[in-house]
């Protein structure tokens, strides 16, 4: 099991002690990090000087859909990001109209999207969009594709959504669970005044750690990343804090 931590400004690179590192951007952003162009070149810098480190990395561009007008662009930002990266791109799954299913044409395009991607770089597909649904598309977009397709779980999102995550860990398919190669770490405790309400830093007992306990005992290597503000108090705590609970674990 790896440990990495999440970087969203060049200032955050090196600032934990681990040896991978997700680093995150975003197609519009209006609170003081780069977007846009300037936020591409950015996060391939960062990668640049991650490399220079020992770092590995891989993306996470979001805002960046893969359906609809947008997609192309998408699709032309993660080729540029392909080249820099060794671990490849997380990507949200996504819905369809009035909050249902991806299906119709926009099922289609995110498929052939992910497939063409999938060429280019190794693809990980998140929960994000719909945790309740999530294993639907998953068993729909990631089961049929190529071995460079995998699954990224952020079990934060799960308890946002009002979902056990030790039960749905405990529960998952083992077709689904061979598939999971990143795991998001970050705490929902609770407070929906919160402006990222899951995005708390760990602690100790809290039912994300023994979810990952449980998913540990069912899958080995996994790169699990603590989604949480570099810059910010807590990311060194919860690292610490996960190798305590988990040390020696594979």
């Amino acid at each position: 099991m790896q440990f990495g931590y999440r970087i969203i400004r060049p200032s955050d690179v090196g600032t934990q002690t681990v040896n991978f590192a997700q680093i995150s951007l975003w197609r519009k952003a209006d609170w003081g990090v780069s977007d846009g162009d300037r936020g591409v070149r950015d996060a391939i810098g960062m990668a640049k000087a991650c490399r220079q480190r020992g770092i590995r990395t891989v993306y996470h561009p979001l805002e960046y859909p893969l359906t609809g007008e947008l997609g192309p662009g998408t699709i032309e930002v993660m080729r540029r990001l392909a080249a820099a990266s060794d671990l490849g791109v997380i990507i949200h799954d996504e819905g369809g109209e009035n909050s249902g299913r991806l299906s119709g044409p926009d099922a289609v395009q995110y498929g052939v999207n992910v497939r063409a991607l999938s060429r280019i770089c190794p693809i990980s597909i998140e929960n994000s969009y719909n945790s309740g649904d999530i294993t639907w598309f998953w068993e729909r977009f990631v089961v049929p594709m190529p071995d460079a397709v995998s699954i990224t779980l952020d079990i934060g999102h799960l308890e946002l959504a009002g979902i056990d995550s030790v039960e749905f860990v405990r529960t998952l398919s083992d077709v689904l669970v061979s598939r999971i190669q990143f795991v998001h770490m970050h705490h929902h405790d609770g407070n929906s005044s919160a402006w990222v309400k899951d995005h708390q830093p760990l602690v100790p007992g809290c039912r994300e750690i023994e979810a990952l306990r449980i998913l540990r005992e069912r899958k080995k290597g996994l790169w699990v990343i603590v989604e949480l503000d570099a810059s910010e108090e807590g990311m060194g705590e919860s690292i610490a804090l996960l190798e305590q609970e988990l040390a020696g674990t594979g």
